[in-house]
């Protein structure tokens, strides 16, 4: 080389430049490199041999029958690979064989040495359009099985003898457009994912490994990673550190901790995940039509154990939309019962509107819940515990809220221990017996609360005897929630206030109006107010229709009482009234209510010389 360094440090001519003898001998080695390559190489290498040999291999990594149906092309610059086109793989009989997998085209690196003693060693894969057929069996086995020295490799792992299989080479295994697809025989479900590019770097068994794949779900694209510095360990049912993340528009999350991938699987680490939307991650993963939403965001981070059964998550942070929580979940799967959770969370404040909202979306008017939505209740076990500062939902808002939420075969059950709400004390349970398809009951008592507000929340206008008192309310129904009417619940009302107003209603001037005998309309006496001491009004309800049986409001020395019916269908009322005095040698004033609330007619009635 010295006289090259020469003569290219005088700055010579080209001309003398390409003369040198230095120059000459590179090019003939050029030449002669390109002749070995191009020419000899493939003289000396049977692409037959390297055919049967690359489907031992295949077959011997995956446990299925490789087969080639394509003619073998080799490249040997700029380095050697083996290009196979038409490649399949069977499982079962021979006489009965299962198509496990397949791809059109094969390409892999290979050692030129080896190749030429007949025994190439393959690396560097690359799958042009691969398709993989896993199936779950109804006996919970599997299509693939473990086989060849992949399954020699991942049982020695934990050996202190090494095996050769552990220094095998695999170097990167890059995907081109594949496609998976998940049969599951015992759920009868499907799945499939198409669109998926990326590479594995594995250099050998030992090594580490990093996977980085892209991929199209339910018309999603998702991106996935995984790196494992023991990857045999953790495929051998030995623990092993990892990290995997997960990343698409309906959810993402990531983890980092350790585990492994035996019959028993193991991991234990941090877990990050978040998901814009309940609704349209629940539609996603049902590869139905997605909701347009805005709300039901669900983010969490918790340090999670998990085995094959269970789950726990402790120092938990749980954000709902804008509401943060922290606590403590557990979870476990049983094949026969399913699903159960339990634990307790506490929460600064929790909008209940769009987190039902997102994960029951509105049905049409006058529609009711569904079998589907209701039959969740079968599916899962829960004994939640709950605690927050507020919940609302709508115009009404809770604080300072303990409660548990119980869900067992089918039968719910909301209990509130203790809340306040309207400057009230609330208890109560909300139950659904047998996932609502035998109805359900709601029992509330409000105590010592400003009732005005609920009147308000409620939507009620008109008379009403406001102040501070009791709410209690008793309502059930036997018949299935997604076919449940007003004529198919009944129960009990109670309403008690202890001096209070009730609010534009003059009764002095309802008294005048009435002794006059002529019709007329509340309106005619709604510029005042009747300020009372007691307020007691009992109700039932029956078929639709609320009937009074006790309604009393007392003040200032005159009672006014009230009973009849107030039917929920016709929205019209008919009620028989009287205005007492605590004399009782003065007639009540006696009258009639007809006519649809708040404004009903008004017809006076005779009075009688004595009260009953």
């Amino acid at each position: 080389m010295r006289p090259f360094f020469t003569i290219a440090s005088r700055k010579i001519g080209w001309q003398a430049f390409f003369m040198s003898r230095t120059v000459a001998w590179l090019l003939v080695g050029v030449v002669a490199l390109t002749v070995l390559f191009k020419i000899a190489l493939p003289l000396f290498v049977s692409t037959a041999s390297v055919k049967t040999n690359m489907e031992d291999v295949l077959s011997s990594w995956t446990g299925a029958r490789a087969s080639i149906a394509g003619d073998p092309q080799i490249s040997f610059w700029p380095h050697p690979v083996l290009t196979l086109r038409n490649v399949t793989f069977e499982g079962g009989d021979a006489s009965a064989p299962e198509l496990l997998a397949k791809a059109d085209a094969i390409a892999a690196g290979f050692d030129i040495l080896a190749a030429l003693r007949g025994t190439p060693v393959f690396y560097d894969f690359h799958l042009v359009n691969p398709v993989f057929k896993v199936e779950r069996r109804l006996d919970g086995t599997f299509n693939w099985r473990r086989a060849g020295w992949m399954a020699d490799a991942i049982a020695d792992a934990a050996g202190k003898t090494p095996s050769t299989a552990r220094n095998t080479p695999i170097g990167d295994v890059e995907i081109v457009n594949g496609t998976l697809e998940l049969t599951d025989r015992v759920t009868s479900s499907t799945h499939r994912i198409s669109a998926i590019t990326g590479a594995v770097q594995w250099r050998t068994p030992t090594a580490r490994m990093t996977a980085e794949l892209s991929a199209l779900m339910n018309g999603e694209k998702v991106q996935g990673t995984i790196t494992c510095n023991e990857p045999l360990m953790l495929l051998s049912g030995q623990n092993s550190t990892f990290q995997a993340s997960f990343t698409s528009l309906p959810l993402t999350f990531s983890f980092d901790g350790s585990g492994n991938a035996s019959s028993r699987p193991f991991a234990i680490g941090q877990l990050q995940l978040k998901a814009k939307s309940v609704g349209a991650l629940l539609a996603w993963v049902k590869d139905a039509p997605q909701p347009v939403a805005t709300t039901g965001s669900v983010s969490i981070d918790t340090s999670i154990t998990m085995s094959a059964q269970t789950l726990k998550m402790d120092n938990l942070s749980l954000s709902l939309d804008d509401a943060n929580a922290t606590g403590v979940l557990g979870m476990t799967w049983n094949p026969s019962r399913g699903p159960r959770i339990d634990g307790t969370l506490a929460f600064d404040r929790l909008d209940l509107t769009p987190l039902l909202a997102s994960v029951f979306p509105p049905r049409p008017a006058g529609g009711t819940a569904t079998g589907q939505e209701m039959a969740l209740l079968k599916q899962i076990s829960l004994d939640l515990r709950l605690s927050a500062q507020e919940i609302s939902y709508g115009p009404a808002a809770l604080t300072d809220v303990a409660a548990g939420i119980m869900v067992e075969n089918g039968r719910a059950s909301v209990d509130i221990g203790d809340g306040t709400f309207s400057d009230g004390s609330l208890s109560g349970r909300i139950a659904l017996a047998n996932d609502g398809s035998e109805g359900g009951q709601v029992q509330l008592a409000l105590k010592n609360a400003d009732l005005a507000p609920v009147a308000a929340s409620l939507g009620l206008a008109g008379p009403l005897p406001l102040g501070r008192g009791l709410l209690s309310i008793d309502l059930s129904t036997a018949e299935p929630l997604s076919k449940m009417t007003v004529d198919g619940v009944s129960g009990t009302f109670r309403y008690a206030v202890n001096n209070g107003t009730m609010v534009n209603f003059d009764l002095p001037e309802f008294a005048r109006l009435a002794t006059l005998g002529q019709v007329f309309n509340v309106s005619h006496a709604t510029n005042g107010s009747f300020a009372f001491t007691r307020a007691d009004i009992a109700a039932t309800l029956r078929k639709g229709v609320v009937e009074l049986t006790t309604a009393d409001i007392t003040g200032d020395g005159k009672t006014l009482s009230v009973a009849g019916t107030l039917p929920f269908t016709t929205g019209k009322l008919a009620l028989a009234g009287a205005i007492r005095t605590d004399d009782p040698a003065t007639p009540a004033i006696r009258f009639f209510a007809d006519g649809a609330w708040p404004n009903p007619g008004i017809f006076p009635l005779p009075a009688r010389t004595t009260q009953p």
